[in-house]
């Protein structure tokens, strides 16, 4: 990552290592959000990731630390990401069948097999590109000069994770728009959890690449990309609209006698909860 690039002589000698604190707080927003989503989970009875951005993520996160990570900050926080993922995977299994219940049955009585065949499919197609890019130096837009990885000049593994990233946010982002309104309820979020996500992707994948752009163009130039705008755009958008969404949600939920929050209407109520209500 951007911990081992060698900017050139007019970049300010500060602008690697505060690339490093944004990134860090960054990270410790997503280790708060998994940490709080875990919690919410538990206590409304609700998985909080929706399954395609859980499955993309895991995948990136294999993908990243085994193949791609070169120093040891880098090893541990992947790992570490990857020890909180045990709480937001088993949540989401146990009560993904309640969930899923009142809309594909077959889809809860599933959920573990289907999020381990979408994991599989994912992990093909982030090692694959993966692979490709870390193949030869060069590939990616702008000036490789100074972008090294393990010891060969030319492979920008800052880009390379910013596109993997990139894809895992937007979906995560616009999936948990639509996961929330076709719920109508809030099980597995708050506005907690929208917060932490929102400022880990705000400091993790915009900020501090945002900096290395301002004073390196040449070497981050695929930030501006209209790809790029359009990943870290819309990740920006949807978090920005979703609060509001939260809110309204929230208005209209039921709140069963175990703490569970469902649809007002109970349209999406499974027959356990109806026996619970």
């Amino acid at each position: 990552m951007a911990i081992t690039d060698v900017p050139p002589a007019h970049c300010p000698p500060w602008l690697v290592p505060a690339h490093t604190v944004l990134l860090s707080i960054g990270v410790l927003f997503w280790d708060a959000t998994y940490l709080l989503m875990t919690r919410r989970a538990m206590s409304t009875k609700s998985y909080g990731m929706p399954l395609l951005a859980l499955a993309i993520n895991l995948s990136w996160e294999l993908v990243t630390v085994l193949f791609v990570c070169e120093t040891m900050l880098d090893t541990i926080g992947f790992f570490f990401w990857l020890f909180l993922d045990i709480g937001i995977v088993y949540t989401t299994v146990r009560f993904g069948p309640r969930d899923w219940e009142g809309t594909s049955p077959f889809v809860g009585r599933n959920i573990g097999w289907i999020l381990g065949i979408m994991t599989a499919v994912a992990f093909v197609g982030n090692y694959t590109f993966t692979m490709w890019w870390l193949s030869e130096p060069g590939i990616g837009f702008g000036n490789k000069q100074g972008k090294w990885w393990r010891g060969i000049e030319g492979i920008d593994s800052s880009e390379l994770t910013f596109w993997t990233a990139g894809v895992a946010q937007v979906v995560l982002s616009a999936g948990s728009i639509a996961m929330l309104v076709v719920r109508g309820h809030s099980g597995g979020t708050s506005y907690a959890i929208w917060f932490s996500r929102f400022m880990g992707t705000v400091f993790g994948l915009v900020l501090d690449n945002l900096l290395m752009w301002w004073y390196w163009p040449d070497g981050y130039i695929w930030l501006v990309h209209p790809f790029a705008v359009f990943l870290w755009g819309t990740s920006i958008a949807c978090d920005m609209v979703y609060p509001f969404i939260l809110y309204q949600i929230r208005r209209s939920e039921m709140q069963l006698p175990d703490g569970s929050p469902r649809r007002g209407d109970g349209s999406s109520m499974s027959v356990s909860d109806k026996k619970t209500r």
